[in-house]
């Protein structure tokens, strides 16, 4: 995305949000939707990226009314996806400042790497917790329950998301 002008990115965004909503669409058909999300993230992101790649592996095998009925809440592909896209909206509306402000402070292009996976009240506990007198490994346990109660599934994405940015430093 570091090519594409304001409007490119704008549209981008306003794709992924019509992508995102036709998870909701009466007449839901999982083969068009994901072909047609995969097209619009491989424009935005690239076709090697990890959201594509994320997308790619996920199949929609929930798909017993009766058993989604007595989930008593969304299915769970569902769930992930509309995930997935709202994390690639959060990238989308972040990426575009962060390459065209060359001069960006370093650590404010990590802590906007964290925000795309992290609320700012997660994110206020997480830096409450790197202030604190504790030990180091008291520190890391922490730190690694909030990773495993608040993203569960995207903890290798948000790892590679860091190391790509460092190498790319």
């Amino acid at each position: 995305m570091s090519t594409n002008t304001s409007s490119e990115t704008n549209t981008g965004k306003a794709l992924l949000e019509e992508r995102l909503e036709g998870l909701d669409h009466k007449n839901f058909n999982w083969q068009a939707w994901k072909k047609g999300t995969l097209l619009v993230l491989k424009r935005i992101f690239g076709p090697d990226n990890i959201y594509v790649r994320e997308l790619e592996n996920t199949d929609y095998q929930y798909n017993s009314w009766s058993l989604r009925d007595t989930a008593g809440s969304e299915d769970p592909v569902k769930e992930s996806v509309r995930e997935l896209l709202r994390i690639c909206i959060t990238e989308a509306n972040l990426n575009e400042p962060l390459k065209s402000n060359e001069t960006t402070n370093p650590l404010q292009e990590l802590k906007n790497i964290l925000s795309q996976f992290f609320d700012h009240a997660t994110l206020a506990e997480i830096q409450k917790i790197a202030s604190d007198d504790m030990p180091a490994m008291a520190k890391e346990e922490q730190i690694e329950k909030i990773i495993s109660d608040k993203i569960p599934k995207y903890q290798t994405t948000l790892l590679g998301k860091i190391l790509l940015w460092a190498a790319e430093k």
